[in-house]
């Protein structure tokens, strides 16, 4: 019985440890894809077509490196609206529709700053 009480406080300070490093890293990179669709942002602004693609490009290549680790730590059902989201951005910024890139760019801004946030070690997310 005497192990059982360090026993149980290590393991409950090791998840406590695993939970903020997980949304340390969360923040981190979603907190890079955002000032990456920033600057695809800015360019559908300017109408530069081709620089927005480039820029999308890049995005996702940085979501390609990231998306398997966020599987790891949030719900795929996430994971999955972010692409088919990129997916249509892409297909708007290929038929130049300024409108539609812009609504859609901002979707894919609001899933990836919400993920960590739902995440964050809080009371609130805990309940």
């Amino acid at each position: 019985m005497r192990y059982v009480v360090p026993l149980m406080i290590s393991i409950v300070i090791f998840v406590l440890f695993l939970d903020i490093i997980s949304f340390k890293y969360l923040d981190k990179t979603s907190e890079n894809l955002n000032k990456m669709l920033t600057a695809v942002q800015q360019n559908i602004e300017k109408e530069h077509w081709e620089e927005a693609k480039k820029n999308i490009e890049k995005a996702e290549k940085e979501w390609k490196k990231i998306d398997k680790k966020w599987a790891i730590l949030i719900e795929h059902r996430e994971i999955d609206e972010i692409e088919i989201n990129m997916e249509k951005l892409k297909s708007y910024v290929e038929t130049k529709n300024k409108d539609l890139s812009m609504a859609q760019l901002k979707a894919i801004k609001m899933l990836i700053r919400h993920i960590p946030q739902n995440e964050k070690p809080i009371l609130e997310n805990i309940l």
